[in-house]
């Protein structure tokens, strides 16, 4: 650590969160901290990339009508747009279909493939879906269409019998990390036309990749951490048109980071697939029209509000009668929501989870077939859901996922007994539903320098697989306590640790249910003397430390507390 310290010029206390991380020469540090770019895989390692190519000069000189069928998330409508974009400047003549969430389900299906049919498409080619479409591919062959697909999904048994498969899943000794949908298709698209002797096409999209990695929630290590790194790295004046204006549809004054692609693009995105139809996400990436960009990007800023309440009111109703109930011991949520659309319950299962920290389920009335429920869940860490689901199987229409998320269909009758099988099946497995926290560094404040926070600027983007360092403090004094924000509902504090250094750090929780908490904790009157300025009451925090522009100071950022 001490080689660290003096070859790289950083702190010691930097040096312990590069070691504790893994990065612990400075051979590794140097290259997490300064990649440049050596380890982006080329398109030529992807599985039948050059054959994709090969079936696209055939279609070009045949003057072949292609579509791309992509997905209703934002992966999904990045990737439709690279491809579709790519191959409108390769010279095909192009068009695109995204499948309606409800109505379609995910991917291309047997459907889909009669209605191409229909309209005379020579060529398919999926982009975010496909891998597991034997059905709708095997119908497309049938019907005489050539099927390229590309996709990152986990493969099946059996593979689809496409004329072209690009999935580096499929290939175990692919050498990249595990990307998403829109890189293959930007990675594909970009090979295409460098071979066609057409300028770069990666580059210049780099941003719109960097929205894909991060909204699919890709480990930000390797290539992924330097697609994102590099998109943001790129001013926004020169990003994508309908970037551009989606970013001022949401009142974006600085430049985007990770969390903006995350919490700010991403859900106006997929709030279009989740109420309606995800058509236009990729309109206003093809747009070249200010005025259409604004207009569409307006339109994704006010569905994604729709889809906010929609969300509250869901969780709400949900919180509420959960409180309510007694169980004896943990057992997974499976909750039937009376309210909850079936497109956004996966999202109220998340939010579920996070609130009891168990494994939940939000089932609803399927608005397709009488008598059936549909839903979505998400697990904790430690236990798979996709096995609880296994485990259930012959109570269940139809279910998928992996681990940590799921969706599935059931007939109503089946609930009660559902329910008691996973219960069942989550107790058997052994895994305690207890969270953990993973901390980088115990500190002091005063361990809190301007120049600890510039390095750990440097680790950006956080993410999935490089979330932002964590710090604790111990036994600290809540000297000061206030609430800020739209109907005051953040907290900002004023602490002290054990050799006296103050700082102020603010929290982005539920101010009443902290004031509560805290009551419960302290009483009441303790709770005032903080509210005066005069606490006296400890707590832990864990935090992450920045650089304030408002109060040019170092504060804190609150993540969990413990009152003691």
């Amino acid at each position: 650590m001490e080689d660290m310290v003096l070859k790289l010029g950083i702190t010691p206390a930097f040096a312990r969160i590069l070691c504790g991380r893994g990065y612990d020469t400075v051979e590794k540090a140097a290259a997490f901290l300064y990649p440049d770019g050596a380890e982006l895989t080329a398109a030529t390692a992807l599985p039948d990339a050059e054959r994709f190519c090969a079936f696209l000069h055939i279609a070009k000189e045949d003057r072949t009508k292609v579509r791309v069928v992509g997905d209703y998330d934002a992966d999904g409508v990045t990737a439709t747009y690279l491809m579709l974009e790519g191959l409108r400047r390769f010279g095909i003549v192009a068009d695109y279909r995204i499948p309606n969430r409800v109505t379609d389900g995910y991917g291309i299906s047997t459907d889909m493939v009669r209605e191409a049919a229909e309209d005379g498409i020579g060529m398919l080619i999926t982009v975010d879906n496909g891998i597991a479409a034997v059905e709708a591919i095997a119908l497309a062959k049938e019907l005489g269409m050539t099927v390229l697909v590309t996709d990152h999904h986990e493969p099946q048994e059996t593979l689809p019998n496409a004329d072209v498969l690009v999935d580096p899943k499929t290939d175990p000794g692919y050498p990249g990390s595990a990307v998403c949908g829109a890189v293959v298709a930007g990675k594909l698209t970009d090979f295409l036309l460098e071979k066609a002797g057409k300028p770069g096409f990666f580059k210049e999209q780099i941003e719109v990749l960097a929205l894909a990695t991060v909204a699919d929630v890709m480990q930000l290590t390797g290539e992924n951490r330097i697609i994102v790194r590099n998109g943001l790295m790129k001013p926004l004046t020169e990003w994508n048109l309908g970037l551009r204006a989606l970013a001022e549809a949401n009142g974006l004054k600085t430049e985007p980071k990770a969390y903006t692609l995350g919490f700010v693009f991403a859900p106006c995105i997929n709030a279009l697939g989740r109420l309606k139809d995800a058509d236009p996400g990729v309109d206003l990436l093809l747009t070249k029209d200010p005025v259409e960009a604004e207009k569409l990007a307006r339109s994704m800023v006010d569905a994604n509000l729709v889809r906010k309440d929609m969300t509250s009111d869901a969780i709400e109703e949900a919180a509420e009668k959960l409180d309510a109930l007694s169980s004896e011991g943990d057992a997974p949520i499976v909750y039937r929501s009376e309210i909850c659309h079936e497109s956004i319950a996966g999202i109220v299962a998340g939010k579920l989870r996070e609130r009891y920290y168990l494994p939940a389920i939000v089932l609803c009335e399927s608005t397709e077939e009488k008598g059936v429920l549909k839903g979505s869940g998400r697990s904790i860490d430690g236990y798979s859901i996709f096995e609880g689901l296994t485990a259930c199987k012959e109570l269940l229409t139809k279910f998928g996922g992996h681990a940590q998320a799921c969706g599935l269909t059931l007939p109503k009758e089946n609930l009660n007994a559902f329910s008691e099988k996973l219960a069942e099946h989550f107790r058997e497995s052994g895994v305690e539903a207890v969270e953990k926290v993973s901390i980088d560094l115990v500190v002091t404040f005063a361990d809190l320098t301007d120049q600890l926070c510039t390095e750990i600027g440097r680790m950006e983007p956080f993410g999935n697989g490089n979330s932002k360092p964590v710090f604790a403090v111990k036994n600290a004094t809540l000297i000061r306590l206030s609430h800020f924000g739209r109907s005051t509902k953040y907290t900002r504090f004023l602490l002290a640790d054990e050799a006296g250094t103050k700082i102020t750090g603010v929290y982005f929780g539920n101010a009443d249910e902290f004031v509560k908490q805290a009551g419960e904790a302290w009483g009441r009157e303790a709770v005032s003397e903080a509210f005066a300025g005069r606490g006296t009451v400890k707590m832990n925090v864990l935090f992450t430390p920045q650089y304030s522009s408002y109060s040019h100071e170092i504060e804190i950022t609150v993540d969990k507390f413990q009152l003691i």
